[in-house]
């Protein structure tokens, strides 16, 4: 297809490049989304478009936004001569003003490559047929060649990964246990600073995709932002995207449980000075946290991807905190139900787990079936995640906060234990290691999560 050529939709080869080029400077999810389709320079029809590109994702690639700025001047640096040629990005001014919705990216990078596999098919079957119109050929000959290119193109544009032998990967393996005896996969374990949970779970994994369920008020973004904090506190990089509550009012929750100000201080009433020093001092041992705190309302998994995919290009990024599942934004399809618009999301960010090698942590609710079973004792179970079908099958571990004392037992009827300000984790489901419960404490306001002491000890393991 020759670039004027119309495509579907009415937009021409050549359009469509340049409108593509022109987002992967305008949008933080083009370049991600790009990259994650294998789009490479060389699948431009319009050469000149694909050194941009190919200048853009260079840029990209060091853990930088790329804006315009940066783009010419890595031209000049890439090919001083074709980019004065170009007269920089100068021709793509009419299209820098009039692209802004980045929603068709995917479609234009799917265009781009498809036009470009028709060219090479193009090129294969000329070729072929010049062969063919030769006296001297030999059918027998000429159609063995045409099957061994034709495998090659395959090969070549073929999507995903390439398979292979249980051999290599036997060995893959292998190597990777002599890591973790060395000691040398310790430094990458993420662990949640809740003794009990990690004793059971090994903490957070790689590529591993972790829910953290409960019923409203139950606790779980508590419980989870206390595992994200204690991971930073070790010296892990976190990424906390909060989709429920703003930058202030998390900010808040942290202080008051490092302080023991009285949270209705920070949010209605007026703080004393005395707490506004300790607040101060709560500051200064926040400051240099490697905690990443991103608030946006609806934001989307493509939205949280890109900010993951750079950071973790910048090495800023050792574990993925989504709070929480159900606020998670996005068009519904047609014709799709909420649950499966929830599968979605959740088949999503398991694929980020994957793509950025960090464990994803994401928060869930739950729906009110536990509250209504007759035993009284409302034990959650793996049906009681809301829009629960794909969420069980995907995640790779499923635990449930549980707070005996809310629903009136407040003493161990095994160990005759107070049960007040004590809080359950059932890990229901850990695809890849034990189940069990793990047990944990917490302040009044539940601004304060610690791990579980037995009476008659220290009761607080500070922050």
């Amino acid at each position: 297809m020759m670039n004027g050529e119309e495509m579907n939709g009415g937009i021409s080869l050549n359009d469509m490049e340049k409108a593509l080029v022109c987002l992967l400077m305008t949008s933080m999810e083009a370049p991600v989304q790009a990259e994650s389709a294998g789009l490479t320079q060389e699948m431009f029809a319009d050469a000149s478009l694909g050194f941009v590109y190919g200048v853009i994702m260079k840029i990209y690639a060091t853990g930088v936004r790329p804006d315009m700025v940066l783009v010419e001047r890595g031209m000049r640096e890439a090919d001083e001569e074709q980019a004065a040629r170009l007269g920089g990005l100068s021709f793509l001014l009419p299209y820098m003003l009039n692209v802004r919705h980045d929603g068709n990216v995917a479609a234009y990078v799917e265009g781009i490559k498809k036009q470009y596999k028709l060219r090479c098919l193009v090129t294969l079957f000329g070729t072929m047929a010049f062969k063919a119109g030769k006296v001297s050929s030999v059918p027998e000959e000429l159609a063995g060649e045409a099957e061994r290119l034709l495998m090659q193109f395959r090969q070549e544009t073929a999507e995903g990964t390439p398979v292979r032998t249980i051999g290599e990967l036997a060995a893959e393996a292998v190597t990777w246990h002599h890591r973790r005896l060395s000691g040398e996969l310790e430094a990458e374990q993420v662990k949640s600073g809740l003794a009990e949970f990690d004793y059971v779970t090994g903490g957070f994994h790689n590529t591993e995709l972790t829910i953290i369920a409960g019923r409203p008020s139950d606790g779980k973004t508590a419980v989870t932002l206390q595992m994200a904090l204690n991971a930073a506190r070790a010296g892990k990089s976190v990424c906390f995207f909060s989709l429920e509550m703003s930058s202030l009012q998390m900010l808040n929750r942290v202080l008051a449980g490092m302080t023991d100000v009285n949270p209705d201080h920070l949010r209605i009433n007026k703080p004393t000075g005395r707490e506004v020093e300790h607040l101060e001092e709560a500051a200064l041992r926040l400051k240099d946290l490697p905690f990443y705190l991103d608030y946006t309302v609806g934001a989307t998994v493509e939205q949280i991807r890109a900010k993951v995919l750079l950071q973790c290009r910048q090495g800023k990024c050792d574990l993925v905190v989504v709070d929480y599942l159900h606020l998670l934004g996005g068009d519904r399809r047609k014709g799709e139900t909420q649950e499966q618009m929830v599968g979605r999301n959740i088949r999503a960010l398991k694929q980020l787990a994957l793509d950025s090698n960090c464990p994803v942590l994401t928060v869930s609710q739950m729906n009110r079936a536990c509250e209504a079973r007759a035993d009284k004792a409302y034990l959650p179970v793996m049906s009681d995640l809301r829009d629960s079908g794909t969420i069980e099958q995907v995640a790779d571990c499923v635990a449930f906060i549980y707070r005996p004392e809310r629903y009136g037992f407040t003493r161990d009827d095994k160990t005759g234990h107070s049960l007040v300000g004590v809080g359950k984790i059932y890990i229901a489901k850990n695809r890849n290691g034990s189940t069990g419960i793990a047990r944990f404490r917490y302040n009044p306001s539940f601004t304060r999560i610690t791990d579980y002491i037995q009476p008659g000890t220290q009761t607080s393991l500070g922050i």
